[in-house]
């Protein structure tokens, strides 16, 4: 019992890795399963999708109760960014410049948040080590449940929509919504999932500093985001 408590933190995480490179490349099978089409979608593909996060939101409420912790080892203390006014200033300052910039350069801007935000998570990994396994556990939540594209016949058709949308992929299904709810078109949307991206990548170091369990949570959420994002665009490579 005691030797599962000091691996039950990787265990954990290693799990929504699994998890999510499963979920990800049985999302053909799926789809096959549920006998849809793009004019005749299948009652399945939201109904199997709720009740997995009805099951995942289950196992959330239980996560207070379970013996999932950093490891002793890497109880370390980390040096803690003072929130001021300065760095309220230079907040707010970004935010003015970045409002207009995204009026304009729509694409451009959203494009180097979303960069900015994965570096951001790149320096956490590198300048803490008991961090780097629960980093390492977001971008996999998000970009493994797309496993499917590696064995897609069609990947030579695809290839370039892929490598060049990688960022928006995670975000794709909920930036299509935003967007049609303002009257935009899908392939207008991309900025919208890149900032998507961006909030979830900026979301989760939060989250990673508070503990593991709410990044175990924060996780099963990304891959609920991401295995319906992965959904839709399977559905979108099939037509």
């Amino acid at each position: 019992m005691t030797k599962l408590r000091q691996h039950a933190y990787l265990i954990a995480f290693v799990t929504l890795i699994v998890v999510s490179t499963v979920v990800g490349w049985f999302i053909p099978h799926f789809y096959a399963w549920t006998d849809s089409d793009q004019s005749r979608p299948s009652p399945l593909l939201w109904i199997v999708p709720l009740v997995a996060g009805l099951a995942a939101s289950a196992f959330c409420c239980s996560l207070p109760w379970l013996p999932i912790s950093f490891p002793k080892s890497m109880n370390e203390p980390e040096s803690k960014n003072q929130f001021g006014l300065r760095t309220l200033l230079w907040l707010t300052t970004i935010v003015a410049i970045t409002i207009p910039l995204l009026v304009k350069f729509p694409i451009v801007t959203s494009g180097i948040i979303c960069a900015v935000a994965f570096i951001n998570v790149v320096r956490l990994a590198v300048q803490n080590p008991h961090s780097r396994l629960p980093a390492l556990t977001l971008l996999a939540c998000m970009i493994l449940p797309f496993a499917w594209v590696i064995g897609y016949k069609e990947l030579n058709r695809i290839l370039t929509t892929v490598l060049v949308m990688t960022a928006c992929l995670p975000t794709l299904f909920p930036a299509a919504v935003i967007g049609s709810a303002f009257g935009e078109n899908f392939q207008e949307t991309y900025w919208i999932a890149l900032l998507l991206t961006a909030v979830e990548l900026t979301v989760g170091i939060g989250l990673i500093h508070l503990g593991p369990k709410r990044t175990i949570a924060y996780s099963l959420l990304v891959i609920f985001i991401s295995t319906i994002s992965s959904l839709a665009f399977y559905q979108l490579c099939r037509a």
